[in-house]
């Protein structure tokens, strides 16, 4: 574990009270383009996440679940996701569907996705990859997407539509009810950067060279993390440049909803978050289970 996480050891084993009532809904992701240029916004679109149509993926399981409310419709199983631990590890939250493909190309893997539906950042749920001339990637490897055959991709694909909530969990569907809105605020700094961090690895590309902070040399975003989190906030600059600082701060926000963070905001990429301690708790059990990669982070 990073010098940078220890002292949150006791705070991430915290059992969360989740106080709720009723139902709940996700906010969507802001506006995000497809592939036709044109913005998609799903706020008209928005279920109750619980009832209707929905998906819950349960990583541990493997399985995908189709569901009308509380009914499983379809339960299929997962061919492969990102490796739990690395940097490219599958994500966990609540989410809604903003767009989906027939074919899509990624432009990381250079293989085209039959079947893609958009979760988050780089993520996307399709069935097995191919390359360009039309052979199948024979790999079970994943750069994080969750991988089905294409018969239940194409089963997946159908079911969805635009604003269809999507759970990804390790353990159950509720994981990521609200949280209290009745508890003080407290102002955090570690939680803006763990919470960069966090973007840079489900938005960005790696291993990709990027021109250093010191604009005369070049290393990769990954190399960066450590100096991040030791308190270097010209790397959060850095990595908001690929999509511009405002864009990049609608995504930590859109990711602590999709968390159940409901009483965390970031004002800024270089600024303290406005938080809870028991938004800061869920955040770090968050990070232990699902990004665990960025406790194995060495901070000098």
């Amino acid at each position: 574990m990073s010098k940078y996480l220890s002292g949150y050891i006791t705070l991430s084993v915290i059992t969360l009270a989740i106080i709720t009532s009723g139902l709940w809904y996700i906010l969507p992701i802001s506006p995000l383009k497809t592939k036709a240029t044109t913005e998609t916004n799903v706020i008209g679109n928005i279920q109750p996440i619980h009832m209707g149509h929905h998906i819950v993926v349960n990583l541990d399981q493997m399985t995908l679940n189709l569901m009308d409310g509380t009914t499983t419709i379809k339960k299929v199983s997962i061919v492969s996701r990102g490796k739990p631990g690395s940097y490219y590890e599958t994500i966990g939250g609540a989410y809604v569907i903003d767009y989906k493909e027939p074919i899509h190309f990624s432009t990381i893997g250079h293989v085209y996705m039959p079947y893609s539906v958009h979760i988050f950042g780089n993520f996307f749920i399709h069935g097995i990859p191919y390359y360009p001339d039309g052979t199948k990637v024979s790999s079970t490897y994943s750069g994080g997407c969750v991988r089905l055959n294409d018969v239940d991709a194409k089963l997946v694909y159908e079911f969805v539509s635009l604003g269809t909530p999507i759970i990804i969990t390790r353990s159950g569907e509720y994981d990521f009810e609200p949280t209290s809105t009745t508890t003080p605020t407290i102002e955090s700094m570690d939680m803006t950067r763990l919470m960069v961090a966090t973007i840079s690895l489900e938005f960005l590309t790696q291993d990709n060279e990027i021109l250093n902070t010191d604009n005369t040399s070049n290393t990769t975003r990954r190399t960066l993390i450590s100096r991040l989190l030791k308190g270097d906030d010209d790397v959060a600059l850095l990595y908001a440049k690929s999509y511009e600082k405002n864009t990049f701060l609608n995504y930590m926000n859109a990711k602590a909803k999709a968390l159940g963070l409901t009483n965390t905001t970031f004002t800024d990429i270089q600024k303290p978050a406005e938080t809870t301690e028991e938004d800061l708790a869920r955040f770090m059990n968050h990070i232990d289970i699902y990004k665990s990669y960025l406790n194995t982070v060495n901070i000098p």
